[in-house]
């Protein structure tokens, strides 16, 4: 498998992930229809979850429908795009009072690093994975 093939797999599965995993970490009783959310900021999560499905969409229509190394390149920004702006609202949170979990959310990765137990906050864990399979893919494509 060449360099090129290899990289747009590794950016349709980041796609793939970043329209599925929201979804199904958002759309149930800890975002979505948690009763202890006002209804705006409901509507919002939704709204939020649903247009970065479109954008994964757009990303795989980009690397399959039509593929060219120009859209190639384009999907590999809009992939990046949703960990910049992931890394923004973390770094303001401050501003807005937000928090990375709820007290009915996900519970966070645990791991136990020379019997020292780490939480990893789930979210993110899995910016984390995804901005290393994304910068691959980027490496592959340059190689």
């Amino acid at each position: 498998m060449d360099a090129v093939l290899t990289a747009k797999i590794i950016l349709s599965l980041n796609a793939v992930a970043m329209g599925v995993g929201p979804m199904r970490a958002d759309f149930n009783a800890t975002h979505a229809t948690n009763p202890l959310w006002p209804p705006h900021a409901r509507f919002h999560v939704v709204w939020q979850v649903l247009a970065q499905a479109g954008v994964s969409i757009f990303v795989l229509f980009l690397l399959w429908g039509f593929p060219s190394p120009l859209h190639t390149w384009m999907a590999v920004l809009l992939n990046y795009n949703w960990m910049l702006t992931f890394v923004m609202t973390i770094s303001t949170m401050k501003v807005y009072d937000g928090a990375l979990k709820d007290v009915n959310g996900i519970k966070p990765f645990k791991f136990n690093i020379g019997g020292t137990i780490h939480e990893v906050d789930t979210n993110v864990f899995g910016a984390s994975i995804l901005f290393v399979l994304n910068t691959a893919a980027v490496i592959l494509l340059l190689s």
